[in-house]
Formats: C-alpha cells, sequence, structure tokens
C-alpha cells in the first residue's frame, strides 16, 4: 500500500502518533511530490492529537475551566445540612426543597448538591458536559503540550512544523483548505490565540473570503479567549445572519452567560431552534441555562426533551435523576442513574450517587456496597474527603453518632478544608456539650466557607447561648 494512504488511514483511525511519524518518514524526502499535502496531513494529525472542543468544554459556570481566561468568582460549597428545633443546623442529609441557593437567590444546581461529589453535577460528572464530543482530545488548547509536540519542520524533523514568530497570515490567507488547517494548528497546538486572530483578520479581508461564516466564527472564538466578549459578540452576530450553525449559536450564548445576560443567551438559543428544530446541543444549551438562572421545572422539562431525541445524553439522565432526587423520589433517581451506569459510565461519583438514593430510598443492604465501589473508584483525595462525607450520612441515619465523627474526622484529613464536615462537627460536638470544641470547628468552617449561611447561623447560636 502506498505509504501516503498509509498515513492517511491512520488519521482516519485517530492513530495520530503513529501518522506522524510516518509522515515524517515522507518529509525526509524532499523530492516527493505529495510533499505539500504530506505537511498539511502532519499539521492535522499534530492539531487532532491535542484537540479539545471549548465549545463543550466552557459553559459559563464551571469554576475549574482551564480554558478559560477571566475565571468567575466560585460559588461556596453549599451546606448540606438542616435546621431543627435546637436551633442548630444538624449534620442531616438533603431533602426536596432545600436546594443551595447563591447570594443572589439563584439555586446552585449547576454547582454542587447536597450529598453529592463536590463541586461537581450528581452523575453528570462521570460523563459531564465538559467532556469533548466525538472525536475531541481532552485536555487544554494552552497547556497540554503530548510528548515532542511541535518539533518536526518540513525539510527538518528537529525542529519545529511551523515558524510561528516568522508566519506571514496574508500568505496563507488567500489559500482556503490550508488557511483552516493553519488556523487549527495555531489555536490549539500551539496556543497561539494571537497569531490565530492575525489570521482571522487576514482571513476575512481577502477578496475570496468575503462572507465566510467560518472565519467570522473563528475571529470571534479568539476574542473570547482573549477575555474581549463584547468585540467578539458583532463577528458571531455576522456569522449567524451568514449561517445558522449550531457552534456560532453557542459561542453567542456562552458570552451572554458570561456577562450575565441569560435571557439573552436564551432568546439566541430559542430564535437557532426555530431555524434547527430538534438539535440536542442547542436544546442542551438551553436546559443549562434555564437551570442558570434558577427556573428548574422548565430546565428539567427541557432536558426531558433532549433525552427523547438523545437517550444515551448522561447529563440529561442525571439532571432529571437529581430532580426527583430533590423531589423526594429516590426510587425514580435510582431508576435513572441504573441508566446511566448501564451505557457504561463507571465513576466515583456515579457510586456516590447511588448509595445516596439507596440510603433515602430504604434499600440499605445497597448503601455500604456502593460507597465501597466508589472509594475503589476515587482517584483523588477531594474524592474521597466528599465519598467520607457522604457515609456519615448513612452513619446518622442509622443513629450511629460515634461512627458519623469518625467518617467526618477521615474526610477532614482527606480535605482539611472541607467546610460542610467541619460544620458537622461542630454541631456533633455542642450536641455532646463541647462548646468550646464546636466554636473551634465553625472558625475553622467559617473560614473555608465565608459565604455560608449555615454556618453563621450556627456561630450566632453559639455565641448567644453562652
Amino acid at each position: 500500500m502506498d505509504i501516503f494512504f498509509e498515513a492517511v488511514s491512520l488519521y482516519r483511525k485517530r492513530k495520530y502518533d503513529e501518522c506522524i511519524e510516518v509522515c515524517n518518514t515522507m518529509l525526509k524526502n524532499n523530492g516527493d511530490q505529495r510533499l505539500q499535502r504530506v505537511w498539511e496531513l502532519k499539521m492535522r494529525a499534530l492539531t487532532q492529537r491535542v484537540y479539545v472542543d471549548d465549545i463543550e468544554a466552557d459553559d459559563g459556570i464551571d469554576e475549574n475551566d482551564d480554558l478559560d481566561t477571566s475565571r468567575l468568582a466560585t460559588a461556596p460549597r453549599p451546606g448540606t445540612t438542616m435546621r431543627t428545633s435546637s436551633g442548630l443546623t444538624t449534620p442531616g442529609a438533603a431533602k426536596a426543597g432545600n436546594r443551595p441557593t447563591t447570594s443572589a437567590g439563584r439555586p446552585l444546581t449547576g454547582m454542587a448538591r447536597p450529598g453529592t461529589m463536590g463541586q461537581t453535577r450528581p452523575g453528570s460528572s462521570m460523563v459531564s458536559r465538559t467532556a469533548p464530543r466525538t472525536g475531541s482530545r481532552s485536555g487544554t488548547a494552552r497547556n497540554i503540550r503530548l510528548g515532542s509536540a511541535s518539533i518536526f519542520t518540513l525539510h527538518d524533523p528537529a525542529g519545529p512544523l511551523v515558524d510561528v514568530a516568522r508566519l506571514n497570515p496574508a500568505v496563507f490567507a488567500a489559500k482556503k483548505t490550508v488557511a483552516h488547517i493553519l488556523f487549527s494548528y495555531l489555536y490549539y497546538h500551539e496556543g497561539d490565540v494571537r497569531k490565530a486572530l492575525e489570521l482571522c483578520d487576514a482571513a476575512t479581508s481577502a477578496r475570496s473570503n468575503q462572507g465566510d461564516w467560518w472565519w467570522n466564527m473563528q475571529k470571534g472564538r479568539c476574542l473570547i479567549t482573549l477575555g474581549n466578549p463584547r468585540k467578539a459578540e458583532q463577528f458571531l452576530r455576522a456569522a449567524l445572519s451568514q449561517c445558522a450553525h449550531p457552534d456560532v449559536v453557542l459561542l453567542l450564548a456562552r458570552i451572554y452567560v458570561k456577562i450575565d445576560q441569560p435571557l439573552a443567551a436564551l432568546e439566541v438559543c430559542r430564535s437557532a431552534l426555530d431555524r434547527l428544530p430538534g438539535d440536542v446541543s442547542l436544546l442542551t444549551q438551553q436546559a443549562r441555562i434555564l437551570e442558570l438562572v434558577g427556573n428548574l421545572p422548565a430546565s428539567v422539562r427541557m432536558y426531558r426533551l433532549v433525552a427523547q431525541f438523545d437517550a444515551t445524553s448522561s447529563e440529561a439522565l442525571a439532571c432529571i435523576a437529581v430532580h426527583h432526587f430533590y423531589g423526594n423520589q429516590p426510587e425514580m433517581a435510582l431508576l435513572h442513574y441504573r441508566r446511566i451506569l448501564s451505557m457504561g459510565v463507571n465513576s466515583a461519583e456515579l457510586h456516590c450517587n447511588l448509595a445516596l438514593c439507596c440510603l433515602y430510598g430504604g434499600q440499605l443492604d445497597l448503601v455500604m456496597p456502593c460507597f465501597q465501589r466508589a472509594f475503589r473508584l476515587a482517584t483523588s483525595t477531594e474524592q474521597r474527603a466528599d465519598i467520607w462525607y457522604n457515609c456519615s450520612f448513612a452513619a446518622l441515619t442509622s443513629g450511629d453518632f460515634n461512627l458519623a465523627r469518625r467518617c467526618l474526622r477521615l474526610c477532614i484529613s482527606c480535605d482539611g478544608s472541607h467546610g460542610a464536615a467541619l460544620n458537622n462537627l461542630a454541631v456533633l460536638a455542642a450536641k455532646a456539650g463541647q462548646r468550646s470544641k464546636a466554636r473551634s470547628y465553625l472558625a475553622a468552617a467559617k473560614s473555608a466557607l465565608p459565604d455560608s449561611p449555615e454556618i453563621h447561623h450556627n456561630l450566632e447560636h453559639i455565641d448567644s447561648a453562652k
């Protein structure tokens, strides 16, 4: 088989490292007439090796998103406690109607929920909305550099493929196919957003690209990354008027979410759905925004519609499960989580949520096996801390306060800044008559979660009981 078609076959099979090696072998032969095509193929392979779908990776509300250059202020981990007549906030599990809210009064359904794994949506973190779409690669466009990325040149495999510093965008702007490949290489592989923006400027000014929506969209993407969403809006609006592509709509909605205009983002999605009815990505984005603004019933209805169009959408299934869990229907939540499990998802978060559903659904014999499986799948200390924190609820349900205290201490040993666990330890200490210890726990919890209403309520109750 011809060596060039072998390289193309490796590229289509997503064996990018092998494809790059074959391209290097061909590039050493300067007399090959297909040198330009080999160079383009190698550039494609280098790009796809580090590619990440930044549209799906950033919905504007994830604090851990490394693709965003201007991170929003993070909301504190909500308390998972409930108040009792004693005045203190007791370490109980989350019930329906006790959804945590932000300081503006919006429910934190897109951030953390009681009894779940820290800053993740219950059940959706194992196949989260930030997962790259088909053909994507996990990571960030600026930070990932796999292996010996960018060490080959056209004639010399020991040098960079493209000398970005000396690159003249005007030379490639008129060459449509090469320009598209080069932009992806600059943006995703090299992470040089400014040089990619220069290429966009040169391409949009070229006569052959007049009215090309793709370049307007990429220019808006670069401006978003550089932290200029207002300027990016006009280019994305121009691209949307030229072509109603879902990626353009998602980028535009992402801008409005970033500048805290969720109603404008909803309107953009609604208008696009009139032209692209049934598009799953637009329906999902609309459901996220409705959830963000606190319109939970409408968000759940939208997620149900997403599940009708795409029965394998783990995000939609997880959000529906959360709705049932907080609606005092743990059995229905368990049904949806088991459906996610049957699709091959296997993570600590999923099994932790299964354990909580079994706990509140009365299937106590399955609680500890699910927690044990979650511990085996946990890969970080933060995950183990949250699992121990949720295990304390199972101990409290059985009335074993000593076991609950041990679980909370293990949680603190994994994550010393776990404010909710410190708060619950303070409540247990106060119930045991150890008010000085409870006050010290609450002081530590306040430093970890300064905006938590439960901690402030407990501090006021401790101080008033002197």
